[in-house]
């Protein structure tokens, strides 16, 4: 059994589809810093023109949404959630209904017995007790 585990451990580290995908992340990761860092300097620029006009920059609020669509389809990449990678390799500010891609883990003999409980929140109601 520990044989055949070591040998898929070697496959997965000769795979250069993994790899490929790693270093894809690699760059992701640095634009997505680069990309926070001009939210940032966006969220700044907003709060001046509201407490300057009295109002936000419709243009910049326009291009903070599309930023924060770009941010999504990097974290959904970058967390496997995604195999599509975003712009440039995709269009910009396009969003497509995201089908996140999961994969299910293989079964090991210890997991067979271990079972996901998965618990809905309960619903509250909003009127106060009197």
């Amino acid at each position: 059994m520990a044989e055949g585990k070591q040998e898929q451990l070697k496959q997965n580290l000769q795979d250069g589809n993994q790899w490929m995908r790693i270093l894809y992340m690699l760059m992701f990761w640095i634009i997505l810093y680069f990309v926070l860092m001009v939210t940032g300097v966006i969220i700044f620029i907003q709060v001046l023109f509201a407490l300057i006009t009295g109002s936000d920059n419709k243009h910049l609020r326009k291009f903070a949404a599309d930023l924060t669509k770009y941010i999504n389809q990097i974290i959904l990449f970058l967390t496997y959630n995604e195999d599509r990678k975003p712009f440039p390799f995709a269009e910009w500010g396009k969003l497509d209904k995201v089908k996140p891609v999961v994969k299910p883990a293989p079964v090991d003999d210890a997991d067979e017995h271990e079972k996901i409980i998965e618990i809905e929140p309960e619903e509250k109601d909003d009127k106060p007790a009197k």
